[in-house]
C-alpha cells in the first residue's frame, strides 16, 4: 500500500486546458485560477501564457497565499506564439528562443519552478537529426538563460513527449529519443529533464511501462489524462484530453493503477525534483458542455480509486 498522498506527492491541474481563456479577458483567467485554489485537493497548478503583467502579478499573489506550487505550462504557450524551437530556418529558431527567453522571466516573475517546451514539428525523417540538433542547441541557451537569471532558485527546462505520426505530430517524440537529447542536454545543464503525459503514450504506440523506466531519470514531473483513438472520424479523436470514463477512451481507472504503480517502482516519488514534492498533473479538459466541476469531480473520483489502487 502506498503512502498517503499528502506524504508523497503533489496534484496539479493544467489550468488552461479546462479553463481556456482568451488574452483580452484576463479576468477569466484570475476567476477560474481561484477555483483551483480555493479546492485543496489541488497542491500545484500549471498555468500558461499570461500577457498582461498586472494578472500575472495577481495570479502569483493568489497562488503563493494559497501555498500551490506553480508550473509553467509550455505547450498552449508556444502554440499561441507559434514557437518552433526544432526549427531549420534560423530567424524562426532566433525568435523563437527569445520568446521563450520572455517565457522564462514570466516564469520567475510567478514563481514557477518548471517550464515545460515542446518541440515543433516533425519534418521527415530526412530532417530529424537536423531538427534534433537545432531543438538540443536551443535548449541548451534556454537552460542557459535560465540559470543566469536565477535568484532563490534555479528554474528547470523540462521537455514534454509528444505523438510524432498521429495527432501533435511532434518531432520528439519517441521516449528514447527523447531520453537521447535529454542525455546530451543534461551533460551540460543539470536544470533539464523531461515531462510524461500518460495520455500520449498510446497515440505514441508506446507502453507506459518501458517508457517509465526508459524516462525515470529525468522525469521532473507526470501529466496524467485521457486520449481516444478508437475511429479517427470522432471529433475526440487523438490527444484531446479527455475526462476518464469516455467509452472506448485510452485511460480509465485501471490504467491509471498500473501507471502510478510504475511510478513507484522507479522511485518517482522518493527521488529529488525541482518541485517541493514530486508532483502529478491532470491535463484533462471538457468533453461536451459539462461543467468544469463535474470535470473535476470525474479526475478526483477516477484518481482517488487508482491510488488506493496502486
Amino acid at each position: 500500500m502506498m503512502e498517503q498522498l499528502e506524504k508523497t506527492a503533489g496534484i496539479g491541474i493544467v489550468l488552461p486546458k479546462l479553463f481556456p481563456f482568451p488574452q483580452n479577458k484576463p479576468e477569466l483567467m484570475i476567476e477560474d485560477l481561484l477555483t483551483i485554489l480555493e479546492d485543496p485537493f489541488f497542491t500545484a497548478v500549471e498555468v500558461s501564457y499570461i500577457a498582461d503583467q498586472s494578472t500575472r502579478e495577481l495570479a502569483k499573489k493568489y497562488m503563493q497565499y494559497s501555498g500551490v506550487e506553480t508550473i509553467f505550462n509550455g505547450g498552449d504557450a508556444f502554440r499561441e506564439l507559434s514557437i518552433n524551437l526544432s526549427s531549420l530556418d534560423a530567424d524562426v529558431r532566433q525568435r523563437s528562443i527569445q520568446q521563450c527567453f520572455m517565457l522564462i522571466d514570466h516564469c520567475y516573475e510567478m514563481d514557477a519552478k518548471i517550464m515545460h517546451i515542446v518541440t515543433g514539428k516533425f519534418e521527415g525523417e530526412e530532417n530529424k537529426r537536423h531538427n534534433i540538433d537545432a531543438f538540443i542547441a536551443s535548449a541548451m541557451e534556454l537552460c542557459k538563460y535560465a540559470k543566469a537569471k536565477a535568484d532563490t532558485y534555479e528554474l528547470c527546462i523540462s521537455l514534454e513527449t509528444g505523438d510524432r505520426y498521429l495527432d501533435r505530430k511532434y518531432l520528439l517524440g519517441p521516449t528514447n529519443e527523447a531520453v537521447h537529447a535529454a542525455q546530451i542536454i543534461r551533460s551540460e545543464y543539470d536544470n533539464f529533464g523531461l515531462l510524461l503525459d500518460q495520455s500520449h503514450l498510446p497515440l505514441m504506440g508506446e507502453d507506459p511501462r518501458k517508457s517509465l523506466w526508459l524516462a525515470k531519470d529525468y522525469l521532473t514531473h507526470i501529466h496524467i489524462g485521457n486520449s481516444y483513438m478508437k475511429d479517427r472520424q470522432a471529433s475526440y479523436f487523438g490527444d484531446k484530453h479527455l475526462p476518464f470514463g469516455i467509452k472506448d477512451s485510452e485511460v480509465g481507472v485501471t490504467e491509471l493503477t498500473a501507471f502510478i504503480t510504475t511510478l513507484r517502482e522507479i522511485g518517482f516519488f522518493t527521488s529529488p525534483k525541482p518541485t517541493r514534492k514530486p508532483v502529478i498533473t491532470f491535463e484533462v479538459g471538457r468533453f461536451e458542455q459539462e461543467s468544469p466541476k463535474l470535470v473535476i469531480a470525474n479526475i478526483k473520483r477516477t484518481f482517488f480509486e487508482a491510488w488506493a489502487n496502486a
